[in-house]
């Protein structure tokens, strides 16, 4: 059985989620960057994940990033894109 979970992302961008976690959506929840992850409740191992916010016009480093999603802030005036950095494997 798997269930739908809210993380809300911190200034570090760190979130700890189950192994396996299924990032779904990306938005704002009073003036907050959330996501939502499918995940199954009952998985042991957990994984530390890191999500950067970028705004809009700013760099972007080229670095191997997943793009999830975009919350618009402070009624529109902050627009933030939400990018997953991705593990390299070899």
């Amino acid at each position: 059985m798997k269930a739908v979970w809210k993380f809300e992302i911190p200034r570090d961008g760190v979130i700890v989620m189950p192994f396996g976690a299924e990032v779904l959506q990306v938005r704002e929840q009073i003036e907050n960057v959330c996501l939502w992850a499918l995940v199954d409740p009952d998985e042991r191992q957990m994984e530390t994940r890191r999500f950067i916010l970028f705004g809009t016009g700013h760099p972007i480093p080229s670095a191997p990033m997943k793009y999830h999603g975009t919350a618009h802030l402070k009624g529109g005036m902050l627009v933030m894109h939400v990018f997953e950095l991705v593990k390299e494997t070899s």
